[in-house]
């Protein structure tokens, strides 16, 4: 087993951390900065009045936009490449969560090549450099403070880039900011935050047997600070809480470094999301139980493990199946507690739609989803079925 792993990205984080705005700027050599969010929470929460008042200071242009939504689109990114290569653009900052660093990512890589950035995302090329990226985080659960990973939107296609070119330079974490987050958002943020442990803790390949209690304590931490933030979301020591689980789960961070990931659930999500604009953490509430409970009938080990490891199941009364069957019902009811929904006639997809998910998801069965127990086209239709 041979792997590398790497970080640059600078990690601030506290209350207060926001202060380091002005250095970290300097040390990066900005002069022309392009600043994206969405919202009105950078207002609520000071954060545009500083990074207005650190651009000042610095001699720095600014150059904003708000126009960020959930599910981030390629057209925006395409029109900002633009602005930002008529401005100069030397330093690309964002605020809030997934979608707004995303976005920012995904310019950086894109002032610097000719062609279309979405071609990033298909696959086409691989991005060989990228403007420098910060982000000031407003929300946990992604994990794209600190991720190697930017998922954009183009009409239905929702895709994922993954390159370590677009780590970003720095995070600056203040658990205060989570405050202004609706709790929808939130509680799918959260959600989502306890299912990036399992991803890479999914699989049947050779990896590191000491990660498996490295992910397994992340998603024990994950599970009981959701249900903490549930009962009392504005209680800043939770949210501290989920900050830095949010700062150290990404999956290919060092918990999963050798790993073979398994990424069913994204996968399946991001079509249904891309298709259905669903916000992630809800689509992943949705599908995830069912996932476990189909692929459990032909590979159940690796849930059984779970479920003996971190939610103290007794291995001799219930063989692995069942051991399964419980995991899944375990987190059905964790995102249940969320208030999230968990079957997706909740989210308004109905039994009409899963030939089209299944369809565009497996383009025409010829390739499958997930490495853990790899799913055709016939099998993504069975989970959906699961999930009704």
């Amino acid at each position: 087993m041979v792997f590398t792993f790497s970080s640059n990205a600078e990690l601030v984080f506290g209350v207060g951390a926001e202060s380091n705005l002005e250095r970290l700027l300097r040390a990066n050599q900005a002069r022309s900065i392009l600043f994206v969010y969405s919202g009105n929470y950078v207002f609520d929460l000071g954060i545009h009045r500083l990074v207005t008042e650190v651009s000042s200071r610095i001699g720095a242009e600014l150059i904003e936009s708000g126009s960020v939504v959930p599910n981030p689109r390629i057209e925006l990114v395409r029109e900002l490449i633009q602005t930002s290569r008529e401005h100069h653009v030397d330093f690309v900052l964002a605020a809030g969560g997934a979608s707004s660093f995303d976005t920012a990512k995904a310019v950086g890589i894109g002032v610097l090549h000719d062609h279309d950035v979405w071609d990033f995302f298909t696959g086409k090329t691989q991005p060989k450099s990228t403007l420098p990226v910060g982000v000031i985080s407003t929300i946990p659960g992604s994990g794209s403070e600190l991720s190697d990973c930017a998922v954009l939107q183009l009409g239905h296609d929702k895709r994922a880039l993954e390159t370590n070119v677009i780590v970003p330079k720095f995070a600056i974490v203040n658990p205060e900011y989570s405050r202004s987050a609706p709790y929808r958002y939130q509680a799918a943020a959260v959600a989502d935050l306890a299912v990036g442990f399992l991803e890479p803790y999914f699989t049947d390949k050779a990896h590191i047997e000491s990660a498996d209690r490295l992910l397994e304590g992340g998603f024990i931490a994950a599970i009981n600070a959701g249900k903490r933030f549930a009962s009392d979301p504005a209680d800043l020591q939770v949210r501290t809480e989920l900050h830095w689980l949010s700062a150290v789960m990404y999956n290919h961070c060092f918990l999963a470094t050798g790993s073979e990931n398994d990424w069913t659930t994204h996968r399946l999500e991001h079509e249904i999301g891309g298709q259905f604009d669903v916000i992630h953490g809800e689509g992943i509430a949705a599908i995830l139980p069912s996932i476990i409970r189909y692929v459990s009938n032909r590979k159940p080990q690796r849930y059984a493990q779970l479920a003996v490891r971190a939610l103290h199941a007794d291995p001799f009364d219930s063989n692995d199946k069942q051991l399964a069957e419980l995991l899944a019902n375990a987190l059905e009811q964790y995102f249940d507690t969320l208030g999230l929904a968990t079957r997706l006639s909740q989210l308004g997809i109905e039994q009409n739609d899963f030939e089209r998910i299944a369809e565009r998801l497996t383009l025409g069965d010829t390739k499958t989803v997930g490495n853990y127990s790899p799913l055709d086209k016939n099998d993504v239709l069975n989970v959906l079925e699961l999930a009704r």
